[in-house]
C-alpha cells in the first residue's frame, strides 16, 4: 500500500485520475462481458459509440468551461433549439448547408451570451445557464409547437447525421474529430493555459494580464456551438426535429467530465479523462437497457456515479498533496 501511495505522489493528479478511471472502465467491461455475453458484440459497441457521441462532442468543450471554474446547464436545450431551427429553416426551403450554418451560429450566440453574462457581470454560471436553458428549451417548444417536426423536410435533410465513412457512422466520426481537436487545444495552446489559470485563481490570472471575459466567452461559445452541432446531428439522424431531445445532456456531460477527473472547482482536468468517463456512463446505460431497467432507475445510478466520481476525485488529489 505504501508503494502505491509513493507512486501516486510522483504522478500528476490528472495522470493518476486517468489511470484510475481507465482501470474502472476495463474492470466494468470485463464484468459486464461475463454477466451479459452479447455486450462484446461489434453491433453493441457501435451502438454505445453512437450513444455517447453527443456527450463527448459537447463535453469536449464543456470540460474547458468547468476547468475555468464554471458550469453549463444549457447545452441540451441549446441542442434542441438548434435542431428545431435546422428543421424549420430546411422546411422553409433554405439550402441545407445554410440551415446548418445558421443553426450553429444560433448555438454559438447563446453560448457566448452565457460566457459574457458570467464573466463580465460576475454572475453565477449555475444560475445564468439554468436561465438560458429554460429560454432555449422554450424557443424549441415554440418553434416545434410542442410537437415533432416531420413534414416538409427535404430528402437530404438527414445526410449529416445518418451517413457513414466506411464502417464508421458520421456521429462517431464527428466525436473523434472534435475530441482530437480539443486534445490539441488543451495541450498545445496558450488559450487553454489561460483557462487553467482562470480556474485555479481568477484574481491572480486577471492581475497577470489574462482577460477573463475574452477567454471565458470563448469557452462558453464553443460549448454552445458544439451543443448546436450535436442537436443538428441528432435531428438529422432521426430525420425529425423533436423539441424534447437531449433533455439530460447537461447531466451526462457533467458526469463524464467529473468522472474523468475534471474538478468542479476549476483549474484541473483533461479531455482524455472525460472521454473515458463518457465511455463508462455509456456502458452503464447500455447494460441497464439490455437488462430492461427503466430510465428512472438509470437516473438513480447516474446520480450515484456522480457522487462517487466527486469523492474519488477528492481522494486522488488528497493523495497527491499528501
Amino acid at each position: 500500500m505504501s508503494n502505491i501511495k509513493a507512486y501516486v505522489k510522483k504522478q500528476s493528479a490528472d495522470t493518476v485520475q486517468n489511470m484510475v478511471v481507465l482501470l474502472i472502465f476495463l474492470t466494468l467491461c470485463t464484468v459486464l462481458a461475463i454477466v451479459e455475453p452479447t455486450f462484446l458484440s461489434m453491433a453493441n459497441f457501435s451502438n454505445i459509440l453512437i450513444q455517447i457521441s453527443s456527450v463527448v462532442m459537447v463535453a469536449s468543450a464543456v470540460s474547458m468551461v468547468v476547468i475555468s471554474g464554471n458550469l453549463d446547464l444549457s447545452v441540451g436545450a441549446i441542442g434542441a433549439m438548434a435542431g428545431v431551427s435546422y428543421a424549420l429553416l430546411a422546411q422553409a426551403g433554405v439550402p441545407i448547408s445554410v440551415a446548418i450554418l445558421l443553426s450553429l451560429i444560433l448555438g454559438l450566440a447563446f453560448g457566448s451570451l452565457n460566457g459574457f453574462l458570467v464573466s463580465k457581470l460576475r454572475l453565477p454560471s449555475f444560475i445564468i445557464t439554468m436561465a438560458t436553458m429554460y429560454i432555449a428549451r422554450g424557443i424549441a417548444y415554440i418553434g416545434a409547437e410542442g410537437a415533432v417536426i416531420t413534414m416538409g423536410l427535404p430528402g437530404n435533410f438527414g445526410d449529416i447525421g445518418s451517413g457513414s465513412l466506411g464502417p464508421i457512422y458520421f456521429p462517431v466520426l464527428y466525436m473523434f474529430i472534435i475530441f482530437g481537436i480539443f486534445v490539441f487545444l488543451q495541450n498545445k495552446t496558450v488559450w487553454a493555459k489561460k483557462i487553467y489559470a482562470i480556474g485555479s485563481n481568477s484574481k491572480a490570472a486577471e492581475l497577470s494580464g489574462i482577460s477573463i471575459v475574452k477567454n471565458v466567452v470563448i469557452a462558453f461559445g464553443l460549448a454552445g456551438l458544439l451543443s448546436a452541432f450535436a442537436g443538428v446531428v441528432v435531428t438529422a439522424r432521426f430525420a425529425q426535429a423533436d423539441c424534447k431531445i437531449l433533455l439530460n445532456l447537461h447531466f451526462d456531460v457533467i458526469i463524464a467530465c467529473v468522472l474523468g477527473g475534471t474538478d468542479v472547482n476549476g483549474g484541473k482536468g483533461t479531455v482524455v479523462g472525460m472521454i473515458i468517463g463518457a465511455a463508462i456512463v455509456g456502458v452503464l446505460s447500455n447494460v441497464l437497457n439490455m437488462l430492461g431497467m427503466t430510465i428512472y432507475f438509470q437516473d438513480v445510478v447516474k446520480g450515484l456515479v456522480l457522487v462517487a466520481a466527486i469523492a474519488m476525485n477528492r481522494k486522488v488529489r488528497d493523495m497527491i498533496k499528501g
